[in-house]
């Protein structure tokens, strides 16, 4: 496409030559020159624009690495202050509560988050949004410092993260798509499917930095005599929490590097507009099969795996294994590190035909895997066995990614994207609750059957009830096939 341009432009300059011609002796000489001035302001404003689209993939994955940085702060911080002996010490069910309201604000403001994307500049609501999440970050900062935190500040700060997080996911996934497209037209051979990979890929990277660096909390760690034997930590929690809010606030200034985005009218205005495009979003899930099975899907992900995720790996690690943030660092940190080297290996295939299959293999065996925490295992084995969960959820995060962006129409991207989202935050306050309750009255392992029986029955039912089993990959049918919907 690069080409193409340059050829585009080349045949102006042979076209402006050749037609700049006058009677007047001398007319003609300055006609061309200024033909040829009007050339050379064209390459250089197509050689700009080139520029300009080329950084935006990075920039976006910036973005997309300042978020999920300060992502993997929180997992490891926020259970620690809650649970750590240091700080409010508290049981399963309060742990479960404070996820049920990180999660909570998703359920009731993910649509309008949805249609907001729609209707503004991408750009510029990234860079309020980053801000807006650092802010609360430094306040539970300064409440850590005396040694003042309390259980309703950790609640205050799950609402307001949970409230920005709402907005940010549908306009933040969504931004990819014409990020890619942009790219294509000067020539790049970035497909949506890789595109959607990279971003998994940032996130997964810069989760395991945060989650390492806050592993640091509460014990100093030394490195191997390779690495110079010298040791890291302890680190305050409160310092932790005003790096968390720095790399939150770094967001903004990588949104710089995007374009703008491309605001969608639908024509309605008064009260009503906000409803009557979710309405509108809604319909459009509900009448593409692939689309609601996904939703639904994402739901079950939410009540019976995000539930075991936040809140009974966290007890295990303290009540089990008797570690503090460093064995919640390292169990995170190896399940995150499985994320990436999955999703690393789907980088390499731009175009994967049986998508759906794919994803429910990977959803089959990380609902498996959880049945092997039935038992007390030595902890390098525990920690095995959440690699092989992260390696599954590296594979279904981005290919459910994928679908979606694939089956959405472009024009309701955000709001389908935020309806999906939407099947999995829902899915999770009552997934935290239901497993913060359970943990406590059976114990940490002995419920990994509920969350484990309960994936193998939805995938089950995904297999044999939907079409995702047998849909092809749009990319996979383009390349092979032609431009034909994929199904």
């Amino acid at each position: 496409m690069s080409g193409e341009i340059d050829k585009v432009v080349d045949d102006m300059a042979e076209q402006a030559a050749e037609d700049v011609t006058s009677p007047v002796s001398g007319l003609s000489e300055a006609l061309g020159a200024g033909a040829s001035f009007l050339v050379s302001a064209t390459h250089w404003r197509a050689k700009r624009l080139r520029r300009g689209v080329k950084i935006e993939l990075p920039g976006y994955l910036a973005v997309q690495c300042s978020w999920f940085m300060a992502f993997g702060l929180q997992l490891v911080l926020f259970p620690y202050l809650i649970t750590g002996k240091d700080h409010l010490h508290m049981d399963g069910l309060a742990l479960g509560l404070a996820n049920m309201a990180l999660s909570l604000p998703s359920v009731i403001f993910l649509l309008i988050g949805g249609v907001v994307a729609e209707r503004a500049d991408g750009r510029r609501l990234l860079i309020l949004l980053h801000l807006a999440a650092a802010v609360p970050t430094f306040l539970l900062a300064l409440y850590v410092e005396p040694g003042e935190l309390t259980y309703p500040a950790m609640i205050c700060y799950a609402l307001a993260i949970g409230t920005v997080g709402a907005f940010m996911m549908p306009v933040r996934d969504s931004m990819v798509n014409e990020v890619v497209e942009r790219r294509s037209r000067v020539g790049s051979g970035v497909t949506l499917q890789l595109g959607v990979t990279l971003a998994t890929m940032a996130q997964f990277l810069a989760q395991i930095a945060g989650l390492i660096l806050a592993g640091y909390a509460d014990k100093a760690t030394r490195m191997p005599p390779w690495l110079g034997g010298f040791s890291i930590g302890p680190i305050p929690a409160e310092t932790l929490l005003a790096v968390q809010g720095f790399v939150l606030a770094s967001g903004s200034a990588f949104a710089l590097m995007l374009a703008r985005g491309r605001p969608i009218r639908t024509g309605r205005k008064g009260i009503g507009a906000t409803l009557g495009d979710i309405g509108d979003g809604l319909r459009a899930v509900l009448a593409d099969a692939k689309l609601w099975a996904m939703t639904a899907l994402m739901f079950g992900v939410g009540v019976f795996v995000i539930g075991s995720f936040l809140v009974v790996l966290p007890i295990i690690n303290r009540d089990v294994y008797h570690f503090g943030s460093s064995g919640i660092r390292d169990m995170f940190v190896t399940f995150w590190m499985g994320a990436f080297v999955s999703s690393a290996v789907l980088a390499v295939f731009k175009r994967i035909k049986r998508q759906g299959r794919l994803l429910l293999a990977a959803q089959f065996l990380a609902s498996a895997s959880i049945l092997a925490m039935l038992g007390t295992v030595p902890h390098w084995i525990f920690l095995g066995i959440v690699f092989v969960w992260g390696l599954a959820a590296g594979i279904s995060i981005a290919m459910s990614r994928s679908i979606v962006q694939d089956s959405a129409p472009k024009e309701k991207l955000a709001r389908v994207l935020s309806i999906y989202q939407l099947g999995f935050m829902a899915g999770a306050p009552f997934g935290a609750f239901l497993m913060g309750a359970l943990v406590d009255v059976f114990g940490p392992q002995k419920i990994a059957v509920v969350p484990a029986g309960g994936m193998i029955l939805l995938i089950l039912w995904m297999i044999f009830c939907t079409p995702v089993w047998n849909m092809k990959g749009s990319a996979w049918l383009a390349h092979n096939q032609g431009p034909k919907s994929a199904g």
